[in-house]
């Protein structure tokens, strides 16, 4: 599965009694592997990077298509995760990666899909034309008038 195990220095406080490993697997995905024995979970986490900046027009939302309450995404990223029992680790892991080998795409759990990030999309509006108000204050405030 893996290429290769790079050599890289993971920085952590000493604290951490974690052990941390990376791997880079055959498509040059980056895994970051981190073990701790006194937990009872086991989590994983994909990074992707998609996120809304590459939203087509008239497709808003399109990079979080598939994320519900396991995933969010950022303007340049979109981030999936799970964590489960550490004995289920295996196979929710094997369930995850054909997420992203061979999604199940049922027209059904689709229009679901595109209904809830539509629905988060409208939602979202104000709150960015909030944010771009809020901006444009701030960067007017900036500017020091008295030098024009």
């Amino acid at each position: 599965m893996a290429i290769g195990r790079e050599d890289v220095e993971i920085l952590k406080p000493r604290i951490d009694k974690r052990e941390y490993r990376r791997i880079v697997l055959r498509n040059s995905l980056q895994v970051l592997l981190i073990s701790d024995l006194d937990t009872d979970k086991c989590a994983a986490s994909m990074n992707v990077g998609v996120g809304s900046f590459c939203d087509p027009d008239g497709l808003e939302g399109l990079a979080h298509f598939f994320s519900n309450t396991n995933a969010f995404t950022a303007s340049e990223m979109t981030n999936y995760f799970f964590d489960v029992n550490t004995g289920c680790f295996e196979e929710a892991l094997d369930r995850f990666a054909q997420f992203f080998i061979k999604p199940l795409m049922s027209a059904d759990a689709t229009m679901r899909e595109i209904k809830a990030v539509d629905f988060e999309n409208q939602k979202n509006q104000h709150y960015s034309l909030s944010m771009n108000s809020q901006r444009n204050k701030s960067l007017t405030n900036m500017i020091d008038s008295s030098k024009w």
